[in-house]
């Protein structure tokens, strides 16, 4: 199952990274070591302030440069991560979501706030190698939810974030799912 993305998460996130990489990169000893005794053997004739001042400047843009591709590779990323795993809306704004559990057992149903955790409301249907999916039109929100395992176990989603609260003190997933 692939969680929602929230947009506004997502770019604060994209934010927090950014400002992350803008950070002046610190070079190693050698580096400036090197650099150096270079200035200092090729004799600058009191123009030493002048061309240090042009290798810091180098050295800000190179790494403004590099914060810079990282910022847009990520972006690219996120971007292309939005489309193409963005699910289908309903005519009422319900957007489909696909549960998904691989597991060896006789039934499995998913339970959470939007069937009021009712076991026998949305049984999962079995593929191949132990499979077993559902998809289920949800409105934009915040939901628990977990599996039940052949009518007894109750087993939070391993591919999903755990809720922080358990509900009935049993482990459970949450899912957001957005509003586009």
């Amino acid at each position: 199952m692939m969680p929602e993305h929230d947009v506004d998460s997502d770019q604060a996130f994209a934010e927090r990274v950014a400002a992350h990489l803008r950070r002046p990169v610190p070079l190693s000893d050698r580096v400036e070591r090197e650099v150096m005794a270079r200035i200092r053997s090729e004799g600058l004739n009191g123009g030493t302030a002048v061309n240090l001042g042009r290798w810091r400047g180098l050295r800000s843009a190179i790494a403004l440069a590099l914060a810079a591709g990282m910022v847009v590779v990520f972006g690219l990323g996120v971007l292309v991560g939005r489309h193409s795993s963005t699910p289908a809306i309903a005519g009422d704004g319900k957007r489909s979501v696909e549960f998904v559990l691989r597991t060896s057992a006789s039934s499995v149903a998913v339970v959470g706030d939007f069937n009021n955790w009712d076991p026998d409301a949305t049984p999962l249907r079995p593929s191949s190698d132990s499979l077993w999916s559902v998809v289920v039109p949800l409105r934009p929100g915040r939901y628990h939810y977990t599996f039940v395992v052949d009518g007894t176990r109750w087993r939070r989603d391993p591919g999903a974030p755990r809720a922080l609260e358990d509900d009935f003190g049993t482990p459970t997933s949450v899912i957001t799912v957005a509003q586009r």
